[in-house]
């Protein structure tokens, strides 16, 4: 039982870490997103 407690946090883990990247990525894809929109307009 107690290697299934740790698989079980050993994928909660890996979860959490994954979301981190996504919202990092994210954040980041919209940084530069905005940065180009801000070249490409005029004003």
């Amino acid at each position: 039982m107690q290697c299934m407690n740790k698989a079980i946090a050993l994928t909660r883990n890996y979860a959490a870490q994954s979301v981190e990247t996504i919202r990092c990525a994210i954040v980041l894809s919209c940084g530069v997103a905005l940065i180009a929109a801000g070249q490409a307009l005029p004003f």
